[in-house]
């Protein structure tokens, strides 16, 4: 082999040595190149699964249409309210009297008004207009805001015509609060402030100039579901009181001739907190006039439906500005002046013109008016031929025992026992009474005389704030003990009261069917029913001992219809 063949050799050798080499590094590539994309495939399927998770999330269900609807406007009752001491079945009513003249009482009274009771008012008259259904036309707003507060959207809706508004559409999966906001009014809303910017809920407000609108609010939390129709369906609730006037003279028989009124304290300007539709006053202090329709008759009302713009407070008062009953002729009265009012709540302030506190005989029978009350002088069964006020107490005037609800007696005055007795199978809550604690209609179980009927508890409650009480007798606990009574005299005039015999009761003891006990606490207490009935208080009473007189109510305890008590009538005008 020569010295060329041998270099040929070798470098062919070489040559197939590299040539291998590069063979086994482009195969170390492409599986290096396998690994990678088998890599890259993997990582992009976690990615995209982990953003599908995500999205869904945030939104990717697809954008959620919301439907508007608003039908309602609720008033508050001062028991949800919770910022008043009244009983679950009662509101408190606020009440007062001053002096007409020397013949003739202004006697008023503020009744909140429950918006779950369909009751009238005592003269069958709703002092200011049901404002609970809104009308058509009425302007209101709708905000939205994210979970963080962040505001998302606007719309400006006409009640009936929501459809004209631009289509609120929102992320399906995401949740948002709504506020809705109206002055119950047909004109725009003023403008929402902060700018869109810098706008979140705890920021958002709107103010206004007129003050006498209503306020009403909504506040609602709702998570959007996509690709489908989100009912929003608002009821407003109002966030001013409103109060409403009526004033009745039929007790005079003469016709109110002319009238006006104001309210105060009322602000011209207020700016809503949309976070939660509470309102600072703005402007000026005015007062709200109060103008009468139906001038000329005996009933008259307030044309307006001026909401109260003031903020929680016990010092609003009411004035008379002038004020023509017949021949009579009165300016500047002031029948109120630490009126406690609520937000959201609506008032009936009832103004009766009634003849000062006197005797009288009604359906022919003796009476006395107290406080445009006219009450029976005698205990139903007593001969009304009797004085009722002698000096000293006797057995004579003493008067019938019955169960509440039974129009038959339990037991004369007398008695030591019921006969008859009912042990159980208590009358139903309105069997003396099928009207209402304001507007009493006397049924055939009322053994109330003819012309007159049981009182209520609110009348019992008024008799007892509308006197002075004093003792009559010794007040001693005895079976035979027909001697003393508390005498009630009329804080106007001290020649008119009311003489009430400490007659006990006739108890029971047990549970249904009742024991039949008899009498207790004659010649020390005295316990005299009302119409007033509801399964929790069962019953309220007028009582009294030597020290107190009040009204008191028997909680649930049925039993509190199976005692036996007198009664003392009122006459129905």
């Amino acid at each position: 082999m020569t010295n060329f063949d041998f270099v040929e050799t070798q470098g062919q050798h070489y040559f197939n040595i590299l040539n291998n080499f590069e063979k086994i590094l482009k195969m170390k590539f492409f599986y290096r190149k396998l690994f990678y994309y088998i890599i890259f495939l993997t990582i992009t399927h976690y990615t995209l699964t982990s953003c599908s998770k995500s999205s869904d999330a945030t939104g990717s269900q697809g954008s959620g249409l919301i439907q508007v609807s608003v039908g309602h406007a609720i008033f508050e009752s001062e028991q949800t309210l919770g910022n008043r001491a009244a009983t679950p079945a009662e509101p408190i009513i606020q009440r007062n009297t001053i002096e007409l003249n020397k013949d003739f009482l202004m006697v008023a009274e503020l009744r909140p008004e429950d918006p779950a009771s369909d009751s009238s008012l005592k003269d069958g008259t709703r002092a200011a207009t049901d404002t609970s259904a809104l009308g058509n036309n009425i302007r209101y707003r709708i905000l939205v805001y994210n979970q963080a507060g962040a505001f998302v959207a606007e719309r400006d809706y006409i009640r009936g015509q929501e459809a004209s508004t631009q289509a609120l559409q929102l992320d399906g999966g995401s949740t948002y609060t709504f506020v809705a906001v109206s002055l119950n009014t047909t004109t725009d809303l003023p403008a929402t402030t902060p700018a869109v910017a810098t706008r979140t809920l705890a920021n958002s407000r709107i103010a206004t100039t007129t003050g006498i609108n209503a306020l009403m609010y909504y506040k609602q939390t709702l998570t959007v579901s996509g690709n489908s129709i989100n009912r929003l369906d608002i009821v407003f609730k109002h966030q001013k009181p409103l109060i409403g006037v009526t004033i009745n003279s039929q007790q005079t028989g003469y016709n109110i001739t002319a009238a006006a009124g104001r309210i105060n304290p009322h602000n011209d300007g207020m700016t809503v907190n949309l976070a939660d539709g509470s309102h600072t006053l703005s402007g000026n202090e005015t007062g709200v006039n109060i103008a009468f329709d139906n001038v000329g008759s005996q009933i008259i009302t307030n044309t307006n439906t001026s909401f109260i713009n003031s903020i929680s407070n016990s010092v609003t008062s009411f004035s008379l500005l002038n004020l023509t009953i017949g021949s009579i002729t009165a300016t500047n009265l002031v029948p109120f002046t630490n009126l406690t009012v609520s937000p959201g709540v609506r008032y009936n302030l009832i103004l009766n013109i009634v003849p000062n506190d006197q005797f009288l005989t009604h359906q022919g029978r003796p009476a006395a008016r107290i406080n445009g009350v006219i009450w029976a002088r005698h205990n139903v069964g007593v001969d009304i031929t009797l004085n009722p006020d002698e000096s000293e107490v006797f057995v004579n005037v003493h008067g019938d025992y019955f169960q509440w609800g039974r129009l038959a007696r339990s037991g004369t005055g007398i008695s030591n026992t019921a006969n008859p007795f009912f042990a159980s199978n208590a009358p139903a809550n309105n069997t003396w009474n099928s009207g209402t604690e304001t507007t009493p209609i006397k049924t055939a179980a009322d053994p109330c005389p003819t012309g007159y009927r049981i009182p209520t508890r609110r009348e019992q409650e008024a008799l007892i704030a509308d006197t002075d009480w004093s003792n009559s007798g010794p007040f001693v606990t005895g079976d035979s003990r027909f001697d003393s009574a508390k005498i009630l005299t009329s804080k106007r005039n001290s020649q008119v009261r009311l003489t009430l015999p400490a007659q006990g009761w006739l108890s029971v003891s047990g549970s249904a069917p009742y024991n039949n006990v008899g009498i207790t606490s004659r010649g020390s207490r005295g316990y005299y029913h009302s119409s007033f009935s509801t399964n929790n208080p069962r019953t309220s009473i007028m009582r009294f001992t030597s020290s107190d007189f009040t009204q008191a109510n028997g909680g649930t305890n049925p039993s509190w219809k199976v005692l036996s008590m007198p009664i003392r009538c009122v006459g129905i005008q």
